[in-house]
């Protein structure tokens, strides 16, 4: 499309106007096609008119359509920024029903828990138990683990380690 210079102040209203008329439907049909929601495309092909009018269009454009088109990319793009933006709506009262149930539910979870590691404990030797108490629910280091247990630090991490593998098996196999 060949355009006149938008500059000149006579008749820059009806070169304007047959800019809107010659553009309007390609600019729709750009917007309609990068859109979710494609009723929208109507009101962003307005708002970039209306960008195009606020902005200094009588300024040396060499191509209107082309200065459109990149209107339209800025609006489109801010178009699916809001889209992800979406309102978070927030039901206190759902959310209470909601986490009551889950914390009776994680509650369950956790006494089960708790009985199938007692069991599994159970399965394990007696020193690689003793070592993995000591080490973990008392806290004890390595070297005061076998001076309690009357054995090396090095047999204590092996106990600590091997019993630590034969409880993940035993819990995986639940």
């Amino acid at each position: 499309m060949a355009y006149e210079n938008l500059a000149e102040p006579s008749g820059a209203l009806k070169r304007l106007e047959e800019v809107f008329r010659l553009c309007s439907p390609q600019l729709h049909r750009y917007i309609r096609r990068r859109l979710r929601r494609p009723a929208d495309a109507q009101d962003l092909t307005q708002e970039v008119f209306e960008r195009f009018l606020r902005g200094d269009w009588r300024a040396k454009i060499r191509d209107p359509q082309a200065y459109l088109f990149g209107i339209a990319s800025h609006v489109v793009a801010d178009a699916r920024i809001a889209e992800h933006r979406s309102p978070i709506t927030y039901d206190s009262e759902t959310f209470g029903e909601v986490s009551e149930s889950v914390a009776a539910l994680d509650k369950a979870d956790s006494l089960v828990f708790v009985e199938e590691l007692e069991h599994a404990m159970a399965h394990l030797p007696a020193a690689h138990r003793v070592a993995l108490l000591l080490t973990k629910r008392d806290g004890l280091t390595c070297k005061e683990a076998a001076l309690k247990m009357s054995s090396t630090e090095g047999t204590v991490r092996l106990y600590v380690c091997e019993a630590r593998a034969q409880l993940r098996a035993l819990l995986r196999k639940r």
